[in-house]
């Protein structure tokens, strides 16, 4: 699985939501999850990647045992 993108998240990250949640990295690549998948947690401003997992994008979100599909907003 290659690395697409890494770095902080901007902001207060609260989790996994619904196909409207949105997340950006410092650096300005911004994410949309893909998949309803619904999972609170919070911090500010944590270390994530996004990875190729063959199939799609998945956000992995450092903290987190779980990660997400995504598709890529810019």
């Amino acid at each position: 699985m290659a690395v697409v993108e890494e770095g902080q998240l901007k902001g207060a990250f609260k989790g996994f939501h619904n196909k409207e949640t949105t997340f950006e990295f410092y650096g300005g690549g911004k994410w949309r999850q893909n998949e309803y998948k619904y999972n609170y947690y919070y911090a500010y401003m944590p270390y994530a990647k996004v990875v190729d997992s063959g199939g799609g994008y998945q956000l992995e979100v450092e903290g987190m045992n779980d990660s997400i599909q995504v598709v890529r907003v810019r």
